[in-house]
């Protein structure tokens, strides 16, 4: 039986996606979670026959796994069921984020794929231990958890950015405190060889601290003095981005508009990232947006017109 060209399934399926798209936008009532299965299914199966020949295809198919997840929350099919098929999808190596199926697969599904998960962590099965480790970390934000999250993040080899998630996730919580102190202890260059030592000068090193902080957007006990210093910090550049923006604002922007897995979203989100490469070397965390970078790149390897923008917006992609 011959091979159906790429090009022109490419276009078929397409018009499937857009049909299932269409039905769902407006609210249909038919279960269309089956029908999205199988084109994914019939996705992957090409991709496998025609490899990197396909890179539309690819493309495709983080639309078929987007609008699956849709019709998956529209009319949730059994929550075990549900689970099997993404763990499956994730070890696979595709680009399956738990977050979008959250709400399908509910508690028990995502205890099932929380009980997978930590067998495979547990047994330290090494083809899937890298996997199963990105998938903890999803299943407890998913889930909620955010002592569970912070514990895993924290396990993680010392970094700026996963140091800068876990006073999002305090800060997300509305544990602003807790928050506020992580940062102080954590984020704060330390010059003495001990925790103690550190948390001792806590109170001196503070005012870095809110420097830091800020941004984050995260709330100082001083606003005044914030405001004060940012007027004797702010740029004379006509170029820098306005004092609302963010870097928290511009990630989850950049979040946003990959997740819209469109040609013009992927090259809006090239452009976001040239801004937070700005506002991080304005906050002296260049590091940070190298680590950001990585990280992105890796979540979203397959989607090749996304590191096409990228590099046409002239960032620097990691090295294989």
């Amino acid at each position: 039986m011959s091979v159906p060209d790429p090009v022109e399934y490419t276009a078929k399926i397409g018009a499937v996606l857009d049909t299932v798209r269409r039905l769902l936008d407006s609210g249909s009532r038919a279960d269309l979670a089956p029908l999205a299965r199988r084109a994914v299914d019939d996705i992957v199966g090409m991709l496998e026959q025609h490899g990197d020949l396909a890179a539309d295809l690819e493309e495709r198919l983080d639309q078929a796994v987007a609008l699956y997840a849709r019709a998956c929350a529209a009319r949730p099919p059994e929550a075990g069921q549900l689970a099997d098929w993404v763990l499956e999808a994730a070890f696979s190596g595709r680009a399956v984020a738990v977050a979008d199926f959250a709400a399908a697969l509910g508690e028990a599904g995502l205890a099932r794929m929380k009980s997978i998960v930590d067998e495979v962590l547990r047994v330290k099965q090494s083809e899937k231990v890298e996997i199963a480790q990105r998938l903890q970390e999803e299943i407890a934000e998913a889930s909620g958890d955010v002592d569970g999250l912070v514990a895993i993040l924290a396990a993680k080899p010392p970094r700026v950015d996963v140091s800068l998630k876990i006073v999002r996730v305090l800060r997300a919580a509305g544990r602003h405190s807790e928050a506020i102190a992580y940062a102080a202890r954590v984020l704060t260059p330390q010059r003495a060889g001990t925790r103690r030592l550190a948390e001792a000068r806590l109170p001196a090193e503070k005012p870095r601290a809110e420097a830091r902080l800020r941004a984050e957007k995260l709330p100082a006990e001083k606003p005044q003095q914030a405001e004060k210093t940012q007027r004797k910090e702010a740029p004379q550049q006509a170029a820098a981005p306005q004092k609302e923006d963010s870097i928290p604002e511009y990630r989850e922007r950049i979040e946003q508009l990959i997740a819209q897995k469109e040609a013009a979203a992927y090259r809006e989100a090239a452009q976001c990232l040239k801004k937070l490469r700005t506002l991080h070397k304005q906050a002296g965390t260049a590091e940070e947006f190298t680590g950001y970078v990585a990280e992105l790149v890796n979540v979203h390897r397959r989607k090749t017109r996304l590191l096409a923008e990228i590099r046409a917006a002239r960032i620097a992609l990691p090295k294989s």
